[in-house]
């Protein structure tokens, strides 16, 4: 540790040798952490000016393919500043705090984004991103739009609602060769339950557990939400369906099943709001139809 102090100390004291003169121009060597900061950045249009993200960033595809920072939780100062950043967009989660004040004392400045575990502070955290890049105009269309997905959430969940009783519906998670995972309250997953007008019955623990194959088979939820890259890892649904834990679900085995980005269950991005929007738009089709 005392040498990474005295690292630092030295950068700071060659600094301009290493960074550029940091004006308030337009950000042209951007590193962003966190899925949602990334998402953001490039639905601006500003991922030309993207030089490296962290390892829960996989999309845009370029945002893929970009350089890596290390987990968004985990960050070491020193390959941040090889890549000669002049702007870090990142998500509230991001550490740990003291490798981002380090980062500030040696002149780049940081954008912490607000907390985008709940969906209503996306328009903020867009805003606070289109400020810190110089794109302001940019973000006014892209928040016009994501609230636009927001109301349309609303008026679907709405229509649910009234046409029957709340569904519920639990999220459910493959985790390598291990248990499932469920989630409870205060993650992603619980609050896109509850927007599109569902009932999580998994909400009286915090976080996300480990679900045993009898609590599955037993459970008596409407639908199963799973990752996309959950359901491609298996093989589509018939691969879920033909799992020997996630395939003893009633829901599963009916087809009954929703499937969200597993950005979205990291963090709200600019796309979730629409991906939410359809997920709504699907249980009410289908109960219409029923």
């Amino acid at each position: 540790m005392r040498f990474y102090r005295v690292f630092i100390a030295a950068l700071l004291a060659f600094a301009g040798l290493y960074f550029p003169a940091f004006a308030d121009d337009m950000p042209t060597r951007v590193v962003t952490v966190g899925a949602p900061a990334s998402e953001i950045v490039f639905a601006l249009g500003a991922g030309e000016a993207v030089v490296a993200t962290d390892t829960t960033s996989t999309w845009p595809e370029k945002a893929k393919i970009l350089p890596k920072v290390g987990y968004m939780r985990n960050l070491a100062a020193e390959g941040i500043i090889s890549l000669k950043p002049d702007h870090i967009i990142a998500v509230a989660e991001s550490g740990p705090p003291t490798v981002l004040k380090d980062l500030q004392a040696l002149g780049i400045p940081v954008t912490i984004l607000p907390s985008l575990a709940t969906l209503e502070n996306l328009p903020d955290a867009i805003m606070v991103a289109a400020t810190a890049l110089g794109r302001e105009g940019q973000g006014q269309v892209l928040v016009h739009q994501v609230k636009a997905d927001i109301a349309a959430i609303e008026d679907v969940a709405d229509a649910n609602m009234a046409r029957s009783k709340r569904k519920k519906i639990v999220f459910l998670m493959s985790v390598g060769h291990g248990q499932p995972m469920s989630a409870g309250a205060h993650t992603t997953a619980n609050e896109i339950i509850g927007l599109i007008g569902g009932e999580n019955p998994m909400a009286g623990y915090d976080g996300f557990k480990p679900v045993s194959p009898e609590i599955i088979a037993a459970d008596g939820a409407d639908y199963v939400m799973v990752t996309s890259s959950t359901l491609d890892q298996l093989g589509g649904l018939a691969g879920l369906q033909a799992h020997p834990v996630l395939g003893l679900h009633k829901a599963v085995a009916a087809g009954h099943v929703l499937t969200v980005s597993a950005s979205t269950i990291l963090g709200f991005g600019p796309r979730s709001a629409a991906e939410i929007r359809d997920l709504a738009t699907q249980i009410h089709q289908y109960e219409a139809g029923h």
